[in-house]
């Protein structure tokens, strides 16, 4: 999953709206509520309608009517949320995206160049504006495989990978046709666009690699990792939150995308990766060779914030240019290795007791390898003097 700016601000910040809920067009039941998830799929629906009446030559008043209520419903709502936020308040006005909609056939309401963002969407609906069996079939197979009654098996998935009392709160998933990201987090919202949905060789939806993601993006939810209150001190607080960077990715990676070390077996090895695809083994395999070193900057970056000789900016600095920075970053890959060892040797408890408190991370996984030597005695071993660093922050 390429690492997009949002998930980039969200983990910087580490930690991942309630709108008001308007009725399903008639006929389209593809929505259901719980106390975990909420799949709302009417915005596929909605603007398959707009669509086809654009196709069928309804007047330009009429559809431009018909477009500003399906722009302003739950679902695009969230995902005019998701793009306009507080550090880009206009970076898609609504006005811009719908002129380009309706430029698929009123061609001179939208140019290309007035919005970088509507730009890279347009080629997205120009493909479904001229395959409009597409866009419906893929709907329909949506239809067809129960995605509700799968999405609710992905929550309680992702809950199993959460330390007790660590719910997920009540989510709001929207599939919606948009091209620009893939799947977005922003408060209690996880969109994913419904033109981006995971396809195999002959077209079908790969509805076990949707899951997947909705349940890592889940995952992300449910993380509870707050800073300690004793935790006072400017040098303290800037460790505690730069261990925090490697939860949320480390975790979600690991054991509910499955995807293997690194120096570091699998978690479940009866079942597949769903990060396996060609793009990431080679950025995978690259972070493997790179792997001590890798280890080697994690505890001079470590150290360095620690010791409050890395200033909050130069810390962001670090975490956002290098930390992040790929297509998939080594954020992926060093936290999926350290809780990875962890439940090599201590299982769900010991992953569960290290995200509880981040300052026994280090410890925990140190005291793997040497639990494990046999699975784990590639594994880099963390300085002892680092360890105890982590562990005594903020007392």
């Amino acid at each position: 999953m390429r690492l997009t700016q949002f998930k980039i601000s969200a983990i910087i910040m580490f930690a991942f709206i309630a709108i008001g809920l308007r009725p399903m067009p008639p006929g389209h039941p593809e929505k259901n509520s719980s106390d975990k998830i909420e799949l709302d799929l009417s915005g596929c629906y909605s603007m398959l309608e707009v669509l086809t009446e654009m196709k069928n030559g309804k007047p330009e008043n009429e559809i431009s009517k018909k477009l500003d209520a399906v722009l302003d419903t739950k679902p695009f709502q969230a995902m005019f949320k998701h793009y306009n936020r507080s550090w880009r308040p206009t970076h898609l006005p609504v006005a811009i995206f719908k002129q380009m909609i309706m430029s698929l056939r009123f061609k001179n309401i939208y140019t290309k160049g007035e919005n970088d963002r509507a730009d890279a969407m347009l080629p997205y609906w120009i493909k479904f504006y001229e395959n409009m069996a597409l866009f419906s079939e893929n709907l329909n197979q949506l239809k067809k495989a129960d995605i509700i009654t799968k999405t609710a098996a992905a929550a309680d998935f992702a809950k199993s990978w959460l330390p007790p009392g660590w719910d997920i709160r009540d989510a709001y998933l929207p599939i919606i046709p948009n091209g620009g990201s893939k799947a977005f987090a922003i408060d209690s919202i996880l969109g994913y666009d419904f033109f981006q949905l995971p396809l195999d060789s002959s077209g079908n939806i790969k509805i076990n690699d949707l899951l997947i993601t909705i349940s890592h993006e889940l995952h992300h939810l449910g993380q509870k990792t707050t800073m300690p209150q004793t935790i006072k001190k400017t040098s303290d607080s800037a460790a505690y939150t730069f261990l925090s960077v490697f939860v949320g990715e480390g975790t979600a990676t690991k054991f509910i995308n499955n995807y293997p070390g690194g120096l570091v077996p699998v978690a479940d090895a009866s079942r597949d990766s769903a990060f396996d695809n060609a793009e990431i083994r080679k950025w995978w395999q690259q972070y493997t060779l790179e792997e001590p070193a890798l280890f080697l900057r994690l505890v001079s970056t470590f150290e360095k914030v620690y010791a409050g000789s890395l200033s909050g900016p130069e810390l962001q600095t670090e975490i956002s240019q290098f930390w992040l920075k790929g297509f998939i970053s080594p954020v992926y890959f060093v936290g999926s290795e350290l809780f990875g060892a962890i439940y090599q040797a201590y299982g769900k408890e010991g992953v569960f007791e290290a995200m509880k408190d981040l300052r026994k991370l280090f410890l925990l996984y140190n005291n793997a390898i040497k639990a494990k030597p046999g699975i784990l005695g590639r594994c880099y071993a963390l300085p002892d003097s680092t360890i105890r660093h982590a562990g005594t922050i903020g007392y």
